[in-house]
């Protein structure tokens, strides 16, 4: 990605298109930014514990740079649109949620409506490209304090990914990390064909 960019430019490109989720997430990673105080330069430095699987988190990991792959990403999946950022190196943390009448701008909430509807006639096609300008204009002209409850936190004590080799289920041949694998009486197992045995 380029690093010249905005962060809004970052998100998009990454996430694929516009959505009031992902703009709720651009403007929690700029919460995250101005609390944090952190430089993006430090790979490593920041990580997140995201308990949704929601747009915005597309932002966290485009924004902030924390991805699976990099380790720095958490997902509990509690269906909560909920941030929690933390600084390694400043040993800080705030936890971002997003306020439960966040997205109750008129326009925003008929977007919504039409978002999830099966069909749709062409004028609510057009509608809908309207209402999504207006939801962007007022998702990013809200001051933060309308849009999320925030605090600090204790930075969570958790490890860094770990990189393990990989060996080979007995039962359906596929690799699978070694920290995962379960050992049984007479083989060593992926957790899948563990569960599909116990079932």
């Amino acid at each position: 990605m380029c690093k010249d960019m905005s962060p809004l430019e970052k998100a998009i490109q990454f996430h694929g298109h516009i959505c009031p989720g992902l703009l709720m997430g651009v403007r929690a990673a700029e919460l995250a930014l101005e609390y944090l105080q952190v430089d993006l330069d430090q790979d490593d430095d920041l990580a997140a514990i995201v308990e949704t699987n929601f747009c915005g988190v597309d932002a966290i990991q485009a924004i902030l740079g924390c991805t699976f792959g990099k380790g720095n990403l958490y997902f509990r999946d509690y269906g909560k649109i909920v941030y929690t950022i933390f600084s390694r190196k400043k040993q800080q943390a705030i936890r971002i949620a997003q306020r439960f009448e966040a997205l109750d701008d008129p326009n925003t909430k008929r977007y919504l409506a039409l978002r999830f509807q099966e069909q749709l006639t062409t004028e609510e096609e057009a509608e809908l490209e309207d209402l999504l300008a207006l939801s962007f204009e007022w998702i990013m002209s809200q001051p933060l304090e309308r849009l999320f409850h925030w605090r600090q936190v204790d930075v969570p004590e958790l490890n860094k990914a770990e990189i393990t080799p990989s060996v080979q289920c007995h039962k359906c041949g596929e690799g699978v990390l070694k920290n995962k694998a379960v050992l049984t009486d007479d083989s060593l197992l992926c957790p899948e064909c563990r569960l599909s045995m116990e079932g």
